[in-house]
């Protein structure tokens, strides 16, 4: 879990227009990243800062509760975890999301999510799965669709074939960059 921490920042040098100047908020963040803090929330003179860096799942969840619910699409407005392996050298270390642990582990070759987003089998809901379990994959069949800022992208495999041996993600939830979502026969 990232740090939290509130704090005041020293007055301003100089009188200016606002309460916060540049080089006092260039200070800020430059504090943020040497003690590995995601969070600053101050208020001075009537105004106020909020800084975030790095994944901070908490704020993550707040902003995607404050969306409007989606009506009759694939929108779904659930977190994603954060990356545990890819995460930017200044965020601060993650441990690996519960969901992954959880996620049966791939014995043969797979099919991995070339992004984040929300994994989708069908075009639509109530539609038939792009693929199932023994049909064979090429290059250029479509796998799945992964919804990545409210765009669908059409999955394909990507150099690799074979035939659907397992459905490694759950309809609907989120993934990872690089995450199997497929296991072939090997």
């Amino acid at each position: 879990m990232a740090k939290r921490t509130t704090t005041k920042p020293a007055a301003p040098a100089a009188p200016s227009s606002s309460a916060y100047d540049l080089k006092q908020i260039r200070e800020i963040v430059g504090l943020m990243a040497e003690n590995n803090l995601t969070y600053f929330h101050s208020e001075q003179e009537g105004a106020k800062l909020e800084l975030r860096r790095g994944s901070d799942l908490e704020a993550v969840k707040e902003l995607l509760k404050s969306l409007p619910a989606s009506t009759g699409s694939h929108v779904s407005y659930a977190a994603a975890p954060a990356p545990a392996a890819a995460a930017p050298a200044h965020a601060p270390a993650a441990s690996a999301p519960a969901a992954a642990a959880a996620a049966p582990e791939a014995v043969g070759p797979t099919i991995n999510s070339p992004m984040v987003g929300t994994f989708y089998r069908s075009t639509a809901p109530g539609e038939k799965a792009l693929v199932n379990i023994g049909d064979s994959v090429g290059e250029n069949s479509i796998v799945c669709i992964i919804e990545a800022m409210k765009v669908m992208n059409e999955i394909k495999p990507e150099g690799v074939r074979g035939t659907i041996a397992r459905v490694l993600v759950e309809d609907g939830k989120a993934v990872q960059y690089g995450q199997p979502l497929f296991e072939l026969k090997a």
